[in-house]
């Protein structure tokens, strides 16, 4: 099956190749050189770009100089025409040879009736996406005779949580804003002047409605290898990206004081994966090979456990991927019935991602809605999303930016709403014995509670402790506190706590075990990842911590060897050289004079959430039977 896809890709690939004219090309050095020779230094030159439909219109412009700064030149130029969104990489050519792409702006309307823009070269275009090198600085915007350049918009919209990457305006359409052409009609033989419409996010419903967020440009060059370039300036500028793209009609052009723009029409299907996006552009190939690398997320809501929607997600390859999925999340929420923000409600996430090559990550949560004052002002989150917020900060983005390579191939992801306001459980009492029998396992009873007292839950259990790791005491239970010599005194503690607080209070001993400071390897890292992630906020943890017997310290403190192998070379600076790593964890516990032992409760009901602010510590000892 695989040959059979590659060869039909390579069997388009030569047949769009095929129909790719020659163009030929001048250097920024030929421009310059014609606008210092011409009178008044003024070259006239004009672009191409659809206004509407797929006929491509000329537009006239008078190149006026070139903007030189250290490894930035742009070549600028007037014209009467409007500037708007869209219009970035519209081929630039001086009689009939491409120069580059327009690709800024500056909109003086409200002073003249000539608008200025900057044209990005084409060699600078052709050479960075060659090499691969990008500019110390990444250029947005510059000054030119006193006027503030930009970007050329790629869209319309600010779309929550990306406007603030220098303003970046995009295109969110869906249902019947979005036609596509049939897959089974002829695929468009591309070439420069012609739209392209680049896709960020994808998703599709159970019905089959798809939701697109792109940003539209034009195509500036296609190369005799079919490589694609457009833009001209910036869009993410993430460098080694894959967004998918298609082209599309344009159904008109929007023309207004404050902002321009086109309309999309018509799409057709994806026709290849843009994989570069730099200071000068962006660059990809018609070929659908680099889309398998594209990120894919299956969504299901329900409603009290009932199914409601399905959603099968595509998120563009690259370093704002997580920023991308969490607003594909957001978006798809708003409007398919997830709690509103001042609606109390708890919504329980349950996640399988898959790695290639390891086992999956699986994540169960419950995370009530949220409510923060600020003098007379409130703040409100939903429940869903805390809940997602959580998922993509601290779960996803975790495995994604790992320094092992892990490679993500699926996301499973259900989300249950339960209306109401969370059944918050506290401890509302229990019963522990203050002095324990040395052998003896102590009894543990508990009673947990919510405000509204509804449904109270408890649970009587047996510590299981190792007594051998446990000082032996000599005093009984019925020895008088005023017979005892304060020394000998073995004493312990019960700790109840919630997932917070247990982390904030682990031993030494514990975060060695726990949360490491290093790991040993992606199995490694995975595997305390996963145990991590066990610790949610339906979990309860007990534990008893008691004097450790006299001795056991020594025989738990790491010696010299189980530190330093005895084969390992030693460098310059007197420093032994461990080649490989560690094959096991180097763990000393000389610091601490207690054993920790925990009690295994069951899982919290569904619904409830524990206080993460619960703690109980109640101290007690150790005696003779």
């Amino acid at each position: 099956m695989r040959k059979i896809r590659i060869t039909l890709a390579v069997i388009f690939f030569l047949t769009f190749a095929g129909a790719v004219s020659a163009q030929e090309l001048m250097s920024l050095e030929d421009v310059e050189h014609l606008i210092e020779s011409s009178p008044n230094k003024e070259v006239k030159a004009y672009f191409k770009s659809v206004e509407r439909g797929t006929k491509q219109k000329r537009y006239d412009i008078i190149l006026r100089g070139i903007l030189k700064e250290p490894g930035f030149k742009v070549i600028m130029f007037v014209t009467t025409e409007k500037i708007v969104a869209g219009m970035s990489g519209s081929p630039v050519y001086i009689n009939d040879k491409l120069i580059g792409a327009m690709a800024y702006g500056f909109n003086n309307l409200a002073f003249s009736d000539w608008w200025w823009g900057g044209v990005q070269p084409i060699n600078s275009m052709i050479e960075q996406a060659e090499s691969g090198r990008q500019l110390l600085t990444e250029r947005r915007t510059f000054s030119f005779e006193g006027m503030l350049f930009e970007p050329i918009p790629v869209g319309y919209r600010n779309v929550l949580g990306l406007e603030s990457l220098a303003g970046i305006k995009l295109m969110v359409t869906s249902g019947s804003d979005v036609q596509r052409v049939s897959t089974g009609a002829k695929k468009p033989v591309l070439e420069s002047g012609m739209p392209i419409v680049v896709d960020l996010i994808e998703w599709t419903d159970e019905r089959g409605e798809l939701t697109i967020v792109s940003a539209m440009g034009t195509i500036t060059y296609i190369d005799k290898h079919g490589k694609i370039y457009a833009f001209g300036h910036p869009f993410l500028g993430s460098r080694n990206v894959v967004y998918s793209f298609r082209t599309a009609e344009v159904m008109g052009t929007v023309y207004s004081q404050g902002s321009s723009y086109k309309l999309t029409g018509k799409i057709s299907e994806i026709l290849g994966a843009i994989t570069y996006d730099a200071s000068y552009g962006i660059s990809g190939f018609v070929s659908p090979d680099e889309l398998t690398r594209l990120n894919r997320f299956s969504l299901e809501f329900k409603s009290e456990g009932k199914p409601l929607h399905r959603f099968e997600i595509k998120v563009a390859n690259s370093i704002l991927t997580p920023l991308l999925a969490q607003f594909a999340f957001s978006k798809i929420g708003e409007t398919n019935g997830a709690p509103i923000p001042q609606e109390a409600s708890v919504t329980q996430l349950e996640a399988r991602i898959d790695l290639e090559g390891y086992r999956p990550i699986v994540l169960k949560e419950l995370f009530p809605s949220r409510e923060v004052k600020f003098g007379p002002s409130t703040t409100y989150t939903s429940s869903y999303d805390v809940a997602h917020g959580y998922f993509f900060s601290e779960v996803y983005r975790v495995l994604l930016e790992s320094k092992y390579g892990l490679r993500i191939s699926d996301v499973f992801v259900s989300v249950n709403f339960i209306p109401g306001p969370s059944q918050t459980l506290r401890v509302g009492n229990y019963k522990f014995p203050n002095k324990v029998a040395w052998g003896q396992d102590p009894i543990l009873e508990i009673l947990l509670v919510d405000q509204n007292n509804l449904k109270p839950i408890a649970k009587k259990a047996s510590v299981k402790i190792d007594w051998d790791k446990v000082e032996k005491p000599v005093y009984t239970k019925n020895t008088i506190d005023t017979e005892k010599a304060y020394e000998k005194i073995i004493r312990g503690s019960l700790n109840i706590e919630s997932t917070t607080r247990f982390f904030q209070n682990l031993a030494n001993s514990e975060k060695q075990k726990i949360m490491p400071r290093y790991f040993l390897g992606a199995e490694d890292f995975l595997d305390k990842f996963s145990r991590t992630l066990e610790a949610t906020n339906q979990k309860l943890f007990v534990k008893v911590v008691m004097k450790s017997r006299s001795g056991l310290l020594n025989e738990e403190i790491a010696s010299a060897t189980d530190i330093l192998p005895g084969n390992v070379s030693e460098d310059n600076a007197g420093w032994h050289v461990i080649d490989g790593g560690l094959t096991e964890r180097k763990a000393t516990v000389n610091n601490e004079s207690f054993v920790i032992f925990y009690l295994d409760l069951p899982q919290i009901p569904n619904g409830y959430v524990i206080d993460q602010n619960l703690q109980e510590i109640i101290f007690f000892e150790i005696v003779l039977k």
